[in-house]
């Protein structure tokens, strides 16, 4: 005859061994979810001033608008390539902020 106590050992160990496995996988599945959705903010893409056509420069720099852009792309045409953020602060209607808000995006080679 078997001791019921130590015939369910078994069987409990399994159940509790079952439920970790859920748990961590659980856990570690919506750990992923959070890394994949923090992914896209922490990468960016990097407009070359001196380079960029104005449709680019739109898209990667966070409020510039087209017109904007165009007005970059225009400035640099007839003044030269730009050196540095207060270079690009000349064009009439981007600010500091702005080019602060986006100087890790903006390069100049």
């Amino acid at each position: 005859m078997t001791n019921t106590r130590i015939g369910n050992f078994p069987l409990l160990l399994k159940g509790i061994l079952f439920s970790l496995i859920i748990t961590f996988s659980g856990a570690s599945a919506g750990q992923e979810n959070v890394e994949a959705n923090e992914l896209p903010t922490q990468q960016f893409e990097q407009v070359n001033i001196n380079n960029a056509n104005a449709e680019t420069i739109a898209k990667v720099l966070d409020g510039i608008g087209m017109s904007r852009a165009t007005a970059i792309v225009s400035f640099r045409e007839e003044f030269g390539d730009f050196t540095s953020l207060e270079d690009i602060q000349m064009v009439t209607g981007v600010g500091e902020i702005t080019l602060r808000n986006n100087e890790a995006k903006i390069s100049f080679e």
